[in-house]
């Protein structure tokens, strides 16, 4: 939906109103019964932040709740105004700088090899850093958000052996039918995990919260560029800092890398700009007739700075 202003903020909380508190008060229970679950554990809550809606909402829960938690932010490649953003309203958050270098420079690191979906090291660098593993952890995880995250379940525990050893103790909190195995840490809490994204944007403009600023023209906050995305959602960025181009170009260059793109058997070593473009394409897609103007505007807009 991106950002929402207006009579479509009236239209949404009409129509969902009438389930808000229910949902709510669900969502309280939950990261209530976790608190307890996690003190009797021994392990303090963590609350993971990214200043998008979601961790938003987790984090206003998690006060409503009444718990004692701690909220970190896992810096990455955000822009600018997402940075600002989390300063002016959220001062209690806690940033961490999980690796040493930024995300251009770690393709220099990673010896010219651009992370993929398939193999996003910078995900495992950053957001997923084993430095900073909580091992009790609240996230704003949603199963419409992704594919992958169509599966998960409220209550995660981090394995078979862990959930086994701890079966009877997770049992007094959690039902079966909530519970699932795959957390990174120990214990792991989503708890609004069912909500669909006219949920969380209703809750923002019931209870007063900020808008970051990105929503303005984006549908997610995250990376400013990312090669788990697509050129639609990599467009802004690239329209607005067209050098980012040349910056992944040089570091990939001091390296002995080709520059084919499989898919399509051929060598785009005389057009590397393209090669960037079909890269954040989720990972070397096709481009479809849309994303081929996309790619138009964004390579004019990129040749305009080489004059």
């Amino acid at each position: 939906m991106g950002f929402v202003t207006g009579r479509a903020r009236i239209a949404i909380m009409r129509q969902y109103s009438l389930f808000y508190q229910e949902r709510v008060s669900l969502a309280i229970e939950r990261i209530r019964k976790f608190a307890k679950l996690s003190a009797a554990m021994g392990y303090d809550v963590r609350v993971g932040f990214s200043g998008g809606k979601d961790s938003q909402v987790v984090y206003d829960l998690c006060k409503k709740s009444g718990i004692e938690f701690a909220a970190f932010y896992n810096t990455a490649c955000e822009s600018s105004e997402t940075r600002r953003f989390i300063r002016a309203h959220y001062p209690d958050v806690i940033w961490r700088q999980p690796y040493k270098v930024g995300f251009i420079k770690n393709i220099d690191v990673h010896r010219g090899m651009l992370p993929s979906v398939r193999a996003a090291y910078c995900c495992d660098n950053y957001k997923h850093n084993p430095k900073f593993v909580d091992n009790s952890s609240i996230t704003g995880v949603r199963r419409d958000e992704s594919a992958a995250r169509s599966k998960r379940a409220v209550f995660e525990s981090h394995g078979k052996r862990f959930d086994k050893a701890h079966d009877t103790q997770i049992a007094e909190y959690f039902t079966e039918k909530c519970r699932g195995i795959g957390s990174v840490g120990d214990i792991q809490l989503m708890p609004i995990v069912d909500w669909a994204e006219n949920d969380v944007w209703e809750y923002i403009f019931r209870e007063g919260l900020p808008v970051n600023p990105e929503y303005r023209h984006a549908k997610r906050v995250g990376c400013i560029i990312c090669p788990k995305a697509n050129l639609t959602s990599n467009y802004y960025y690239l329209m607005k800092f067209p050098k980012l181009i040349d910056a992944v170009i040089r570091q990939r260059e001091k390296h002995e890398v080709d520059w084919v793109i499989t898919s399509d058997g051929k060598d785009y070593s005389d057009n590397k700009p393209l090669y960037i473009l079909r890269w954040l394409n989720h990972s070397f897609m096709p481009f479809s007739k849309k994303q081929e103007k996309l790619a138009e505007e964004i390579l004019k807009r990129y040749n305009q700075t080489k004059k």
